[in-house]
């Protein structure tokens, strides 16, 4: 995990924001081929971002969590014993979601992990990318996949861990979808681990159509899997099912 060298000055913050740079390459929209403009938010990252994020989950998203939810955490001290980046894979049926796995975290593990967010919907627009990404650390997946230099792949190399929901959007029905190969895909290219999620009880506190969490202190529990790795000359069509397979068992046992 970096440090952060002392509390950096107000101006530095500022300095950071992308609504104040509009045409600087940190944080202002980049045109997709054949599509709509992506509004990346790379200086979510920042030191300063990075500083305001851990401030902002402290003061707001957790007591908030807290007063609405009542979260049950089991197994995330696997993530101590990796020592690398890795893959953060959970099953999605609520907006909830998120927030949930960061709070699950603590303070000291999510500090460096980003959200995969799909870019069509959060970065469509600068007022979804840059709240999405100052509180809760987002960034654009493309939903269509491709291969090649990406943003994932270059956060995997800079060591940041990714939360991916490998089902591609949320449940509807709160029954766990068949996953997609992007998340293999990316742990075999950049060689890191895959932790399985299993989150129970977020589609009943907040599931979709719903913008704010039902009354009263709804159970949820969040359990992390043991790391799987890919195998010698495995495939992601081959380590997807793998993938699935540990978190509908963590489901089952949750």
């Amino acid at each position: 995990m970096a440090r952060l060298m002392g509390i950096p000055r107000a101006s530095r913050i500022v300095r950071a924001l992308p609504l104040l740079r509009k045409r600087s390459g940190v944080g202002a929209p980049e045109p997709e081929e054949g599509s709509r403009s992506v509004h990346r938010n790379d200086w979510v990252r920042s030191a300063p971002a990075t500083l305001v994020r851990s401030g902002l989950q402290r003061a707001l998203m957790a007591p908030v969590l807290r007063s609405k939810l009542s979260i049950h955490v089991q197994g995330a001290e696997v993530l101590d014993r990796l020592g690398t980046a890795a893959i953060l894979v959970a099953n999605h049926s609520s907006h909830l979601d998120a927030p949930v796995i960061l709070e699950a975290l603590g303070p000291r593990r999510r500090r460096r992990v980003a959200i995969a967010a799909a870019a069509d919907y959060f970065f469509d627009v600068w007022w979804r990318a840059a709240p999405s990404g100052l509180v809760i650390g987002t960034y654009p997946l493309e939903r269509r996949g491709g291969r090649g230099p990406n943003s994932s792949a270059k956060l995997l190399q800079d060591g940041w861990s990714l939360v991916i929901f490998a089902e591609g959007g949320r449940s509807y029905t709160g029954e766990m979808r068949p996953f997609k190969k992007g998340a293999a895909y990316l742990a075999l290219e950049a060689g890191v681990p895959v932790v399985p999620i299993a989150l129970r009880g977020t589609f009943d506190a907040m599931p979709p159509k719903q913008n704010w969490p039902s009354k009263g202190r709804q159970p949820i529990s969040v359990t992390f899997g043991e790391p799987l790795y890919g195998r010698a000359g495995e495939r992601a069509g081959d380590f997807t099912p793998r993938i699935e397979e540990a978190v509908a068992k963590l489901l089952a046992n949750s």
